[in-house]
């Protein structure tokens, strides 16, 4: 399995949001790496209808779902159920985190029956 990326070698910009994709086109997972600076956040949710594996690469913040925050740190995993409430705070140094889930269908136009 070739290796994707190294989530310790990312350039410095952007400064927020995706850093990193998962580029190949004949997949079943989706993978991004999130960047946020310190103090900037994800307002709370509703996520989309795929389980989320959250992994922390650096720095430390805060999830917030519908019962509370929990605090994050480099290293943490945390899974996030589909259709569930979540958003992320980050802390004095920032929070980068990966995300991996189902690779969702997007929406494409088909026709439709020809017009007699």
């Amino acid at each position: 399995m070739p290796i994707l990326t190294n989530t310790s070698a990312q350039p410095g910009e952007p400064r927020r949001g995706p850093v990193w994709s998962i580029a190949e086109p004949d997949r079943e997972l989706d993978s991004n790496l999130i960047r946020l600076p310190a103090g900037d956040s994800i307002p709370a949710h509703v996520g989309a209808e795929v389980d989320t594996l959250v992994h922390v690469v650096r720095g430390d913040g805060a999830l917030v779902t519908q019962d509370g925050e929990e605090p994050l740190r480099a290293g943490d995993v945390a899974l996030l159920p589909r259709r569930t409430v979540r958003g992320f705070r980050a802390g004095e140094d920032g929070l980068e985190y990966l995300t991996v889930h189902r690779r969702r269908q997007s929406l494409q136009i088909k026709s439709g029956p020809p017009s007699a």
